[in-house]
């Protein structure tokens, strides 16, 4: 009896001394538990977007750009997405910068499948429709499109990304750029000499203003360039608009040059590009217009020309300058 009273005697103390272990080994004091929550309060922050207040992560290391209009900003300020959108994989000024970048899907949407198996921690999108479903699997920010300047939207670019200082520098380095090409440029063209933007489809005639790409960022607010009245009256505040051949003169005879893009099937139409074309400038209207006679007709790439972030606004400084001056 007296065996057995010491057993359980013992077998208490030990029960007891385990028990003790235990509740050092789960319990943190309550300096470690603020230090703890400080630390995960450090590795996230939150972002005032459009939709609300979001938790995005402090220094962001799996980013996806849903969209493809940004993928040159996040590029330029340093860092290579998992995963991007549409059709930069196929512009020349992209390629060789997105080397392991995994396309999750085109203009028309994304993949939601492939985005949840890059398991990003940053998503960056301007489409409504996949804002609810992309915020499910990760810290998504709509960042709306066309409703600030590129440099608005780099600086913007760079607080979410972390890069903010090496967004300042982007633009310190390209403003010096902007001046150089500036002097060169009106050595030989005439700073009050007007250009506009036109872009053609298969049933369509587009003019844009200077904050739909296409140039027009480069054209208007760093070279200073003007666009014929009518066209910054009636385009400037939406960016673009949809005209009538028979319009055309209304919106171009003031303009001395003429930008000239034409849509394929790169850019989401099935026409022959050749047969666009011929539709408009193959008529009376089109031939009438003086800078047609004077031969200050640029055709670009829509491709090229399309978009409006850091990368290619740098690729179209070179291209609009050596444009205009190749036919002075």
């Amino acid at each position: 009896m007296n065996l057995l009273k010491r057993i359980r005697t013992k077998g208490g103390i030990f029960l007891l001394f385990a028990l003790v272990l235990s509740a050092c080994g789960n319990n943190a004091s309550p300096i470690e538990q603020k230090e703890t929550t400080q630390e995960k309060q450090a590795e996230t922050r939150i972002y005032k977007t459009e939709k609300g207040d979001i938790t995005i992560p402090a220094h962001p290391q799996r980013v996806v750009v849903g969209v493809q209009d940004y993928v040159g900003d996040v590029l330029a300020l340093g860092i290579k997405p998992v995963g991007a959108a549409g059709w930069v994989f196929d512009t020349p000024y992209y390629k060789g910068h997105l080397d392991g970048v995994v396309k999750v899907g085109d203009k028309q949407g994304v993949s939601m499948e492939t985005i949840i198996g890059l398991k990003p921690d940053l998503i960056l999108t301007y489409q409504e429709e996949s804002y609810e479903q992309l915020s499910k699997i990760a810290s998504t920010v709509f960042i709306p499109y066309g409703k600030s300047t590129y440099r608005d939207r780099l600086i913007e670019m760079g607080k979410i990304l972390n890069k903010e200082a090496e967004a300042k520098d982007w633009l310190s380095t390209f403003d010096k750029k902007i001046a150089e090409k500036k002097k060169e440029l009106f050595q030989k063209v005439n700073p009050n000499e007007q250009v506009a933007i036109v872009e053609i489809s298969d049933k369509d005639i587009f003019i844009y203003g200077k904050t739909y790409g296409r140039g027009g960022d480069i054209l208007y607010d760093e070279l200073g360039l003007h666009a014929p009245a009518k066209v910054e009256a009636d385009v400037f505040e939406t960016g673009w608009a949809k005209v009538s051949l028979e319009a055309i003169p209304d919106y171009l005879t003031e303009a001395d040059h003429i930008f000239l893009g034409v849509r394929n099937t790169s850019v989401g139409t099935t026409s022959d590009t050749g047969a666009s074309k011929k539709r408009v400038v193959e008529t009376t209207i089109w031939k009438n217009l003086p800078s047609v006679k004077s031969g200050h007709i640029y055709e670009y790439d829509v491709q090229s020309m399309y978009f409006k972030d850091a990368m290619a606004l740098n690729n179209q400084l070179d291209q609009i300058v050596n444009n205009l001056m190749s036919k002075k």
